[in-house]
This record gives structure tokens, sequence and C-alpha cells, in this order.
């Protein structure tokens, strides 16, 4: 089950578990359904946070109540606060969720367990109730009673799409024994105008990619696959270069971390990950990252920091905008760092340093002779081109757009490339 679900769930009680709710906002506003509070409707019930199992009080917020035969929600307000370790989880539009996988939690009769997670497939929305409220329609081998007011968690958006409501009865023949429904989160926000759902922009314009933004980064894997490739020859040093404005730290913050972090590489998951910049002192930089010695002794500092943290078997040290060590910094401290840079890379540690520069600045670093001429040995010198081919442009376009469940028509990336 996802971290971020886990970290929203509660257990509604009412002298037993009577049912699921999850948190929606950061001041302490919980859903679930009416019919998981019964008849006639109570002031207050317990819950318990399935992150810290701490119990709390929580109160009905009446003017958002909507009975069985209308909406079927409860809206309720934890007393105190939300406990240290819960977090409020973040609402999605439900529309062009059909196909998509989804993840859940409740509270069934199930023995000594107390909560299973649930899985399923959204079929559709179309389905109503007899009061008419529109539904989502879920396959799920698990989702069953006590898992009411449950949030639907769509694994693409990583968003609530929907909230557990009910399940069908199985007919004569035992069909219908996977389908539950849950309520849209349009529904939730119309009558509770408080919750907010946000719209998610896929697209981020001109502005690099970060390694938050993965999951909508697309066009470049060509460019990615060969840096993992570069880095599946354990080489010490790489240098990317390309024009600016050429996707050079897309390419390894969005592409290339996600994929290490992924394990493309034996024990790369395990990898610590340092991304920094220059700026105007490399060293002050370098010991927010936890390599700091007193002589500013970067082996020391780097054999320090994997002596204490033997979690992890290797560093990766990115240096983002490395041009930034040419012209900002006195030009002592630019030669005291290169020098120091290539010890590193000379001795005998595990680490692997990758630098992104401007290709216009090349000419500059190479006058350092010794950390060139390793790059021409290595092969570890790879530029960056900032021309795209039609497929991988079209992909750009595409592939954000289904990432949120969208699909455009096969004319649209053409119009929105502007080429006839």
């Amino acid at each position: 089950m996802s971290e971020d679900l886990n970290a929203g769930i509660v257990r509604i009680l009412s002298g037993r578990s009577v049912g699921t709710g999850f948190v929606v906002s950061d001041d302490g506003l919980l859903v679930t359904c009416a019919h998981v509070l019964g008849r006639p409707c109570p002031e207050r019930v317990s819950v318990i946070f399935l992150a810290t199992n701490e119990q709390r009080e929580a109160t009905v917020e009446m003017q958002w109540w909507r009975d069985v035969e209308a909406e079927d929600l409860a809206i309720l307000r934890v007393q105190g606060g939300l406990p240290q370790g819960v977090r409020s989880l973040p609402l999605g539009s439900s529309t062009g969720v059909s196909g998509h996988k989804v993840s859940t939690f409740g509270f069934p009769s199930a023995g000594e367990v107390e909560g299973i997670a649930g899985y399923g497939k959204v079929l559709g929305r179309g389905s109503q109730t007899k009061a008419g409220q529109s539904l989502l329609q879920i396959r799920s081998s698990e989702i069953t009673k006590g898992f009411s007011g449950a949030p639907v968690w769509d694994e693409l958006r990583r968003r609530v799409i929907g909230m557990a409501v009910m399940v069908a009865t199985p007919d004569t023949s035992g069909k219908m024994g996977e389908t539950a429904f849950a309520t849209p989160t349009e529904t939730l926000q119309r009558v509770c105008t408080d919750l907010q759902i946000p719209d998610i922009n896929p697209y981020h314009g001109l502005n690099p990619f970060t390694e938050a933004q993965a999951k909508f980064f697309f066009g470049r894997k060509q460019e990615v696959d060969r840096l993992v490739n570069k880095l599946r020859l354990d080489p010490r040093f790489l240098l990317i270069l390309g024009p600016s404005g050429s996707g050079k730290s897309s390419i390894v913050q969005a592409g290339l971390i996600s994929q290490l972090r992924n394990g493309v590489l034996p024990g790369s998951d395990r990898w610590k990950i340092m991304l920094t910049r220059p700026a105007d002192n490399p060293f002050q930089q370098l010991a927010v990252q936890g390599l700091a010695t007193e002589s500013n002794n970067l082996t020391q500092a780097v054999r320090e920091w994997l002596n204490q943290h033997p979690e992890h078997p290797q560093i990766v040290l990115i240096l983002d905008q490395f041009e930034e060590l040419l012209v900002n910094c006195p030009e002592e401290m630019s030669q005291d760092f290169l020098a120091q840079l290539t010890a590193l890379l000379d001795a005998n540690l595990p680490i692997t340093a990758i630098a992104i520069m401007r290709d216009d600045f090349y000419t500059h670093f190479a006058q350092h002779v010794k950390l060139a001429q390793r790059l021409e040995q290595n092969g570890g010198l790879i530029h960056v081109s900032p021309t795209l081919q039609w497929d991988e442009l079209v992909t750009i376009v595409q592939e954000p757009a289904r990432v949120v469940g969208l699909l455009l028509r096969k004319a649209w990336p053409r119009r929105l490339l502007k080429i006839q």
C-alpha cells in the first residue's frame, strides 16, 4: 500500500470498528460515509489514525452532513488537530480515470486482522444511486463491507479520486461479486466547498524538471539510457555538456536520478545521491550535503561520510551548473576545488562524480589538464543535443496528458507544436 495513502487513513469507532475514513485537510477535516455513523447521527465519534495508532475524538460537521438517501456523506473535524506523522490526502478529479489502477484500505470483519489493503481497476463513471448520485464503478476482489468511507487512490495520478461507498450484491449466478462503487471527489467538493480539487498541470514550460516531477518527464529516453549505460561501465567522472536550454539538468534530475532510485543498476537503489551546485563556494555547498571537514579536504570528507553510513555502498555526487565554479568562485578556490575533485577521483573510494555544464565553458574547464585527460581516456564526456526528433516531440506533448488521465486527439500534437 502506498505510504502516501497510509498517512491519511482513519478507523471510525462507535463502540466497535464500524468503518473507514480519511484526512482531507491539514486543519483536521475527515471524510466518511453517513451510513458508517448510522442513524441518528452522533455528535462525535472516536477515530484511530492508521499511521500512528493514536485515538482522538472527532465532531460531526452537521452543515455538511448528507443522509444515505442523498450523497451519503459525513464530514468530521478532529479535536486537537492532527497527530504528528498524519497527513491529509490530496484530492484529484475523477474525470478520465477509466482503466486506472486504484488502491485503498479498509477495516472489514477479518478475524484477528484489523485492516486490509484493497486493489482494483476503475471500470468507468456513469452508475447512479436511486437518488441519482453519480458513482465510479470499480472491479476489486478485496473491497467489501468495512471499506465504506475509504479513499480510492489513483496509482497513476497519486490522488484520491473517490470514496468507497457500497459493493454490489452478487446475483444467483455469482456475478458482480467483485464490483464496488465509489462517490467521486467532485461530489465531496460540491457538498463541502472547503475541500479543494486542484488542477494538475503536467506541463512545465521551459523550466527544468526536478526529480519530484519525473512522472511528467518524457521524450528524452535515448539520452537517459545513454547515461545509464555510461554508469554501467563504472566511470569515476562524467561531464555532461550542452547549450543552455538543451535539457541537461532535466535529463539528470528527472531521468537519471529517478532510474537509479528504481534500481536500474545493481544496488543503485541504495546509492546515496547528492545533488548540489558550486554557487560561489562549492565547499560550503557540499557541507550542506554532509561532506565537510575543517580543512576542506574533500577526499577525507567522503571517506568519513561512507564510514558513517554503511547502508549506502556508493555515492553519486552530481554537480549541476558546474560553470559556476569557473565564473562565480574566486580563482584560488576554483583551482583548489578542481584539484581536490581530481584527488577524490584518484582515491580508492566508491564514488562517481557527474558534472553538468554549458558547452561554451568547456575551453575554460579544459585548462585543468588532469580532469580533461581523465574524460578523454575514459570516454566520460557526453554531449546533449538540443535537437529533438518528431516522435520525441509527440511524446513530450502526449505522455504528460496521459499521466493525468487525459487523451489528446491524434491531430493535437501537430497543432500544439505548430508544425504543418
